[in-house]
């Protein structure tokens, strides 16, 4: 197995902190080869934001991620700005609230919504739709128990836990809609 997984969104959403999470959660607690990488533009708030982790089963050669196999976009901008990137087969899960237009997809690649701002809202706050786009990952790829990353949220976001639980667990439970 070798994916490329992108979290992309706009500054202070919080997705590079979630590709941390995301990649202890696969190389300390199931022993994957993994590589994080990141980029942002932190001299301008609402700026361009994403991390990238690489995992796989074997010795990672390429460490960045070019064309990922699985997006998650928090932001219309993270969608205009990744998909020409996305390829046949890929697997999108874009913001019901902050995503509007997924025509930019080509065709081939599978883009599915889901409420992480609305249930990062239920949870307490806005600011967890990060944890809410971790809990829908883990649910929607199949690669980590709800309980491998509420362990992995927990060591490596514990600002307000009961919170970060709880909007992981929303995100888990949340209905993604097909859209292409």
């Amino acid at each position: 197995m070798n994916l490329g997984i992108r979290l992309a969104g706009v500054g202070s959403q919080g997705m590079v902190s979630s590709s941390v999470v995301l990649a202890q959660a696969l190389g300390v607690l199931k022993d994957y080869e993994v590589v994080q990488t990141q980029e942002y533009y932190a001299a301008i708030t609402g700026g361009s934001a994403l991390g990238d982790v690489m995992v796989s089963d074997e010795k990672i050669v390429m460490p960045w991620v070019f064309e990922p196999d699985i997006l998650v976009a928090m932001a219309q901008d993270a969608v205009v700005q990744h998909a020409a990137a996305m390829r046949p087969g890929t697997r999108v899960v874009v913001d019901d609230l902050m995503v509007g237009d997924v025509s930019a997809f080509g065709p081939g690649v599978s883009v599915h919504r889901a409420p992480m701002v609305r249930l990062a809202d239920e949870a307490g706050s806005r600011r967890c739709a990060n944890i809410v786009a971790l809990g829908v990952f883990a649910r929607f790829t199949g690669l980590l128990t709800l309980e491998e990353i509420a362990q992995a949220v927990a060591e490596r976001a514990p600002g307000k836990p009961e919170v970060n639980q709880r909007a992981l667990r929303l995100g888990w439970d949340a209905t993604l809609t097909q859209v292409a």
